[in-house]
């Protein structure tokens, strides 16, 4: 079995309700089995032994003046003692022939007190012995009382055997019984557990993504149909949006740009106060901040649609790094922060070029932007297994723990004493760009103790 099932799940419910049924419908069964084997087992031997009263008056009626050729007649016919079986004829009082005790020692004789006045074929237990007495009428008007008894072990040995059968295999039977059921029920909720997987694989990314039917024309197809219209609906709903962004960064570039370009001129007058200059330097510092937000709405846009991965080359992501690094150096070198180029071997994998020094031209920005003057950032590069590890790592100000999952989500950004630049997009883009590659995006930090970003990709497979 794949686990244990939680006892708050379904599937235990449903096991438990299962296995309560079979125990009392099996109980049950064991009841009606065992009293109606007590019952037919008491019927054959009332039957049984009335059958020999009647036997044995008509052997020794005629017998009864002849007690020796009685008792041994009856004797050698019915072998009382050794068949555990009782046998008494009396007639007002006086025994005309007792049979001894048994071999078995099952019950004694002695003990089963004579008859009063009884009904005919009147049944009695005695112990371990059951009796019947039937009166017969003589010609002389006499009335001879015959008692037949037999011994009540044999009936009781079977019923006890079967109890303990019942008791010793209704357990085992339950248990191959909840196994069974475990599994078939595990069996009917194979189609929701396709439906499960598919829904978790699905992205908005790939319309065409569907949760599968099992063709079964039950409830779970039905729910699958309902589910599917649900997610077109959605995606139908997404792709809008998605358009909208695109359309509405795209059409803002265009007066951004305008307007950046008559700040720039304004601010390039000689003869502007010195409060007019300020306020056109603040306005055009926001505008550009407005642009780079467009810039970055349509490359969201373009990662939501394309997937984030263009191009399938492979691409040495040592040198690449190595090349980012040298580009942002001077960045590093007005802060006075001190950034290494990483010394590792060629580190291939496969992807977009420029999807991939998108992300690292992020990480590294962020973290030169959030370390303090005089600081380290720092990038490792190595191959674990089947995938290249590329950390970056910086002494800054860092990232409280319950945000390390928040800083890539869209339009997140932390307040800090340092103002907010930029508009929370870098990084949801950078990890994006890592998920189109198979790779991951991961944050590790601890506030005021650095930041350290590690990414993941696949290793290129020659």
């Amino acid at each position: 079995m794949r686990g244990l099932v939680k006892w708050r799940a379904v599937e235990f419910r449903l096991l438990l309700f299962y296995c309560l049924l079979l125990l009392s419908l099996g109980g049950l069964f064991s009841m009606f089995t065992v009293a109606s084997f007590d019952r037919f087992e008491k019927e054959a031997l009332r039957t049984d032994v009335e059958d020999r009263a009647g036997e044995i008056w008509a052997i020794g009626g005629g017998l009864l003046n002849q007690p020796e050729v009685l008792r041994e007649l009856l004797e050698r016919r019915f072998s009382p003692e050794m068949q555990n079986r009782f046998i008494r004829l009396s007639t007002g009082g006086h025994v005309i022939y007792q049979s001894g005790p048994p071999v078995s020692r099952e019950f004694d004789p002695r003990t089963v007190p004579l008859p009063a006045r009884m009904r005919a074929a009147d049944g009695r237990n005695y112990g371990a012995l059951y009796v019947v007495a039937m009166d017969f009428r003589q010609p002389d008007h006499r009335v001879v009382t015959v008692e037949s008894g037999q011994s009540t072990v044999f009936v009781e040995t079977p019923r006890d055997n079967l109890i303990s059968s019942l008791l010793l295999g209704l357990p085992v039977l339950l248990a191959f019984a909840a196994l069974g059921g475990y599994f078939l029920m595990r069996q009917a909720w194979a189609p929701l557990s396709h439906m499960i997987r598919a829904a978790e694989a699905i992205t908005f990314n790939d319309p065409h993504n569907s949760l599968p039917l099992a063709g079964t024309g039950d409830r779970i197809d039905v729910l699958a149909q309902a589910l599917n219209r649900m997610l077109d609906r959605l995606d139908s709903t997404y792709q809008h949006a998605s358009r909208f962004s695109a359309d509405a960064a795209h059409e803002l570039r265009t007066p951004l740009a305008i307007v950046r370009g008559e700040l720039e001129f304004i601010a390039g007058k000689a003869d502007l106060r010195g409060d007019v200059r300020a306020a056109v330097t603040s306005i055009g510092d926001e505008v550009r901040r407005l642009t780079d937000m467009t810039s970055d709405l349509l490359t969201i846009a373009h990662l939501d649609s394309m997937g984030g991965k263009k191009e399938h080359a492979s691409v040495d992501l040592a040198a690449l790094a190595t090349e980012t690094i040298e580009q942002m150096y001077l960045l590093a070198e007005e802060k006075h922060i001190r950034l290494e180029v990483p010394t590792s071997p060629p580190a291939w994998v496969s992807g977009d070029r420029n999807r991939l020094k998108q992300v690292l031209v992020n990480l590294l920005d962020n973290a030169i932007k959030y370390t303090p003057e005089g600081g380290e950032v720092e990038v490792q590069i190595q191959s674990l297994g089947s995938v290249v590890q590329l950390t970056v790592r910086d002494t800054g100000i860092g990232i409280p723990v319950e945000h390390h999952e928040d800083v890539f989500q869209r339009f997140f950004r932390i307040s800090t004493n340092r103002g907010q630049k930029g508009a929370g997009l870098g990084l949801s883009i950078a990890r994006s760009i890592c998920q189109a590659h198979g790779g991951t995006l991961t944050a590790h930090s601890i506030s005021g103790s650095g930041s350290e970003f590690r990414l993941e990709l696949p290793i290129e497979r020659i």
